[in-house]
């Protein structure tokens, strides 16, 4: 029995939308973020919020920034996590994960925030242990503006909001 030309093509049209693509890591490489602090004490700071990145996947991301106290001079990161999950614009989901170096970054005063105005740092950091559905042994790079919005109350200045704004780079 012979199988028309086009029956055969349709079918494998099917097979081929039935298969699972090849896997493989987000094809960013970088991605602009932005975000929000969400938890702190005086040497851990946790943030989470959304990206985009240069091979148009949309992002969502954690991270937990362990580091010496605000002030101290200088300020290392100490470690921390990295996580962060990929969506492609035809709907293929992916991570990246990784990890704080120790002292692989620091945290660098832009504005003290005189007179109880807002104060900005430079957040840095350095990713080891980077790994995708597919990879592992990556390394990456953090690295944002850390932006607290504060008022006066009653004489005491108080942080209400903490943003962050930069980019993360990653080499699976």
């Amino acid at each position: 029995m012979t199988v028309p030309r086009g029956l055969l093509l349709v079918a494998l049209g099917f097979a081929a939308l039935a298969l699972p693509a090849a896997a493989s890591p987000p094809a960013s490489t970088s991605f602009n973020i932005v975000g929000y602090e969400y938890a702190f004490t005086s040497t851990v700071g946790s943030f989470a919020g959304t990206g985009s990145g240069n091979a148009g996947e949309s992002a969502a991301w954690n991270a937990r920034v362990e580091h010496d106290p605000l002030g101290s001079t200088p300020t290392y990161v100490n470690g921390g996590s990295f996580a962060m999950t990929t969506r492609s614009s035809g709907g293929h989901l992916d991570f990246a994960t990784g990890d704080f170096a120790y002292h692989g970054g620091t945290i660098t005063t832009i504005d003290p925030g005189a007179g109880c105005t807002n104060q900005r740092y430079r957040v840095t950091g350095t990713l080891e242990n980077v790994a995708t559905t597919t990879t592992s042994g990556g390394s990456g790079n953090f690295a944002v503006t850390l932006t607290h919005y504060r008022y006066s109350l009653f004489g005491h200045c108080v942080i209400y909001k903490a943003r962050v704004a930069g980019t993360v780079t990653f080499s699976y």
